[in-house]
């Protein structure tokens, strides 16, 4: 393979033999090339294709990389096992999980579900009501994933994010018990589940062990900095047999703690592993120096971090700018004055980004955007998935490919007249009842909703016949569903307008218990089923975490005060405050030419800042005033100016003034 295009870190990484390996990649610095050509130069020295996992955080990235190295090696690179974690270990557990007692039928709830599940174990264990404060689902199936991902107690985290909940801590501890029987009954996993069987696979049965890391000669994980306890542990598990492990990713990029990721995995990744290779990438072929100046001076002031100094060949482009204002209503009028001078000079709107810790804080400058008519999209929103007219379709999917799905019979039941939730409970006993698990409209035929049972008896016996095409089942069961849309919700109008990107979603796929696992795994967002036109013109305004692995010509930070950005739960807690400022470092970081860095000393909507607090990730900067361009604009402190004196030129315009009005 022809490598000269590489630079010598890039090269080193691609090139380097089997063993353990570290690739430090700063942002911008090529990681995703250096892992395409890592891919292709095994499969070049004449890897088998099988024996190389490449395990990324979204399909997506995963099909890109294998698109890329095709084009380097030919065919065989898509071969190679590559995918998220969840569906590697999907993958695994329909092939093995018959040793830990897994059906193969099993299906995956998608976290909604799973949160009625939930729900749904509470209501049965009498857990709350009247006169007790007891947690919600949503708060429940948290504390639930947060201790399977992290390895913790449900105590210690009760105790450290719910501490008026620790009277009720041996009922969550009941509850949690309950649910995870009352999947194991009905055949479901949720996605933490993916994660702990393959793991127990992997660290109780040698024989699987040896089967399934025996394959895998060559672990390349992206994005490690994000990876979990549990997925740490995994892609060490999956190296063990032939010690081949190489992680990619940036300490500095960790910024997903609220999911349970932890930068110790990276950080450590040298002591776990001794004789570990380390390769640091830090030529960035994104931004001009003077954006990385200001990126090196907000890793120089992180706490833990390993040694990088970003450097760019784009040596010439403007400062960033450092705009102080009173408000945040000054800083919404800021960003469209700005955005309108750069569209003025040619910047497009889809070049430029505003980028926010929390979406609140884009509040006003959304209604700034309108009045001046600019178009924006923003992201970090609602997943397609949670729509419930979407859920409903998706649970009838579900019914249709596993049976003893109880909570997708909940939910299917409810769709009919007449049905509410105690008759729903009472159907689908009855249908998990039978052997095997079937929906047996006899019983209920005397009912107002038994022929819509009949009907649906029919529409799941239709499609046992088709599961082989997931288009053609897909229609079947939007046609029975459509018709009862405007009896379920009062905008059925849009709601069947979203509908109709499912049958492009299920386009050629021919296993439906395939298909659900790929939605539930990875769920579309709204933004990805629009037929965007390309020549639509908007600016992005987008969560920073929503950013991440994005870039734009010129980008907005909002909001650099403390108690908004960094967050008011980071300011007492060391830990917390070095996640704000990784966060930071990635914002800076997806600029490419021009960025400015908003510092209101008020920020409205969840209560104020406070007066003169400043902005911590910009004081605790090294030689701030020489990495930034500072300007006070409006109000902001330093800038009032002393009223012009009363004299010959107020005079004169108010000659001119009533010359004019007055003839």
């Amino acid at each position: 393979m022809d490598l000269d295009h590489l630079n010598a870190a890039q090269r080193a990484a691609v090139t380097a033999p089997p063993g353990y390996h570290l690739v430090v990649a700063g942002a911008g610095t090529g990681k995703t090339r250096t892992l395409v050509h890592r891919l292709a130069w095994l499969l070049d020295q004449g890897e088998d294709p099988a024996g190389v996992v490449l395990l990324t955080f979204t399909r997506r990235a995963a099909e890109e990389m294998l698109r890329r190295a095709s084009a380097l090696v030919g065919g065989k690179a898509h071969r190679v096992r590559g995918g998220t974690f969840h569906s590697f270990a999907h993958g695994v557990l329909r092939r093995h999980g018959d040793r830990i007692g897994l059906g193969r039928a099993f299906t995956v709830l998608d976290r909604g579900d799973a949160a009625d599940m939930v729900g749904l174990v509470r209501t049965e264990l009498a857990l709350g009501g009247k006169g007790r404060r007891f947690p919600q689902k949503d708060t429940l199936l948290k504390l639930i994933s947060t201790g399977v991902n992290t390895g913790r107690s449900l105590s210690a985290l009760v105790d450290e994010q719910f501490p008026w909940f620790l009277n009720d801590l041996p009922d969550i501890e009941r509850l949690a018990a309950r649910y995870a029987e009352r999947k194991l009954a009905q055949d479901v996993l949720d996605y933490d589940d993916l994660l702990v069987h393959l793991d127990r696979l992997l660290k109780e049965h040698a024989d699987a062990r040896r089967e399934i890391a025996g394959g895998c000669r060559h672990v390349l994980v992206d994005e490690y900095q994000d990876t979990n306890r549990l997925q740490g542990r995994i892609a060490a598990l999956l190296s063990v047999v032939h010690g081949s492990l190489m992680v990619v990713g940036d300490e500095a990029q960790s910024i997903y703690r609220f999911r349970g990721a932890t930068v110790e995995n990276i950080l450590r990744f040298p002591t776990v592993f001794s004789g570990t290779q380390v390769t640091v990438l830090e030529e960035n072929y994104r931004s001009t120096q003077p954006v990385l100046d200001l990126a090196n001076g907000v890793l120089a002031s992180a706490r833990e971090r390993f040694d990088k100094r970003l450097h760019s060949q784009q040596n010439e482009g403007p400062k960033p700018v450092l705009i102080e204002l009173a408000d945040d209503g000054d800083q919404a009028g800021v960003v469209v004055q700005r955005v309108l001078e750069l569209r003025e000079q040619g910047v497009g709107l889809r070049r430029m980004a505003v980028l926010f810790r929390s979406a609140w804080h884009a509040n006003l400058l959304e209604l700034e955007l309108g009045r001046a008519n600019i178009p924006f999209r923003k992201f970090g929103g609602i997943q397609f998935l949670e729509a419930a007219h979407v859920k409903d379709v998706f649970a009838l999917l579900r019914v249709a490919a596993n049976p003893r799905d109880g909570l997708a019979w909940f939910r299917v039941l409810q769709l009919f007249e007449g049905i509410g939730k105690g008759t729903a409970q009472r159907i689908g006993d009855a249908v998990l009842a039978a052997d095997p698990p079937a929906l047996d409209p006899g019983p209920w035929a005397g009912r107002r909703f038994g022929p819509d049972l009949a009907h649906l008896a029919d529409l799941l016996a239709d499609i046992q016949a088709h599961r082989q095409d997931v288009g053609a089942v897909v229609e079947r069961v939007l046609g029975w569903y459509l018709p009862r849309l405007p009896a379920l919700y009062d905008d059925a109008g849009p709601r069947a307008k979203d509908l109709e990107s499912l049958p492009v979603l299920a386009d050629g796929h021919r296993d439906l218990d395939r298909f659900l696992a790929e939605v539930a795994l990875e769920p579309p967002s709204s933004v990805d089923t629009e037929a965007a036109d390309a020549e639509d013109e908007w600016i992005s305004l987008s969560t920073i975490h929503s950013a991440k692995g994005l870039e734009w010509h010129t980008v907005f930070v909002l909001a650099l005060a403390d108690g908004a950005f960094p967050s008011g739960y980071s300011l007492q807690d060391p830990e917390l405050i070095e996640e704000e400022r990784r966060l930071f470092y990635v914002a800076v970081t997806r600029a490419e030419r021009c960025l400015f860095l908003l510092a209101p000393r008020i920020v409205r909507g969840r209560g104020l800042t406070g007066l003169g607090q400043g902005c911590r990730l910009l004081d605790e900067l090294p030689d701030l005033d020489q990495r930034v361009e500072r300007i006070a604009e409006g109000h902001a402190p330093g800038s009032e100016t002393a009223p012009e004196p009363a004299g010959e030129a107020e005079a004169a315009r108010l000659a001119a003034v009533l010359s004019f009005y007055d003839g």
